[in-house]
């Protein structure tokens, strides 16, 4: 595994970089979740609580290979390095 480190507040699902206050998700109050953007995380639960790590992975890979231009093992090793870094995929893979 890399020394990488995750700077500012990144989503612990998807790894999105949080800059904004709309981009966070939501409590069932409204109150601001800071562990989770707002694609992974709406009104107090996850928005894809069934998705694997490969499943993210999967999501993931594709834009991020178009994105910066880089051929898709590439964005998929890429990917998963950088999820498994994250809170909810590291619980997962403890298991």
């Amino acid at each position: 595994m890399s020394n990488k480190v995750l700077l500012g507040p990144s989503c612990q699902s998807c790894g999105l970089p949080m800059m904004h206050p709309s981009d966070f998700g939501t409590e069932k109050s409204g109150v601001k979740k800071l562990d989770y953007c707002k694609f992974c995380y709406n009104d107090g639960a996850l928005t894809e609580p069934e998705i694997t790590l490969e499943g993210m992975i999967d999501k993931l890979a594709g834009p991020m290979a178009e994105k910066r231009g880089m051929p898709i093992e590439a964005a998929r090793a890429q990917t998963k390095e950088v999820l498994l870094m994250l809170k909810r995929w590291r619980v997962r893979e403890a298991k």
